[in-house]
């Protein structure tokens, strides 16, 4: 899975903003923020990796057990490949 697009991440307050760019201007409109976990997750997409592989690192980077992990990371890459993030 790769990141699809063009998209400028930053860190504010702790907080990750994710905001696609189209046409050299950010679309306000479609601002993601995403928690700790899901910044992590996204951090993962610098190059195709198997979902296998990025929970994998959830579970070496958090205290969470790999079935939580396989579950709450399909479900977050589901959402960010209809919110057409990501693609496979």
């Amino acid at each position: 899975m790769v990141k699809k697009g063009e998209f400028v991440t930053r860190s504010i307050a702790g907080e990750t903003l994710v905001v696609p760019v189209r046409g050299q201007v950010g679309d306000l409109n479609a601002i993601y923020s995403l928690n700790e976990v899901g910044a992590f997750i996204w951090d993962q997409f610098d190059g195709p990796k198997s979902l296998t592989q990025i929970v994998e690192a959830v579970c070496g980077e958090f205290d969470v057990a790999r079935e939580q992990a396989e579950k709450e990371t399909s479900e977050f890459i589901a959402a960010l490949e209809a919110a057409g993030m990501i693609e496979s």
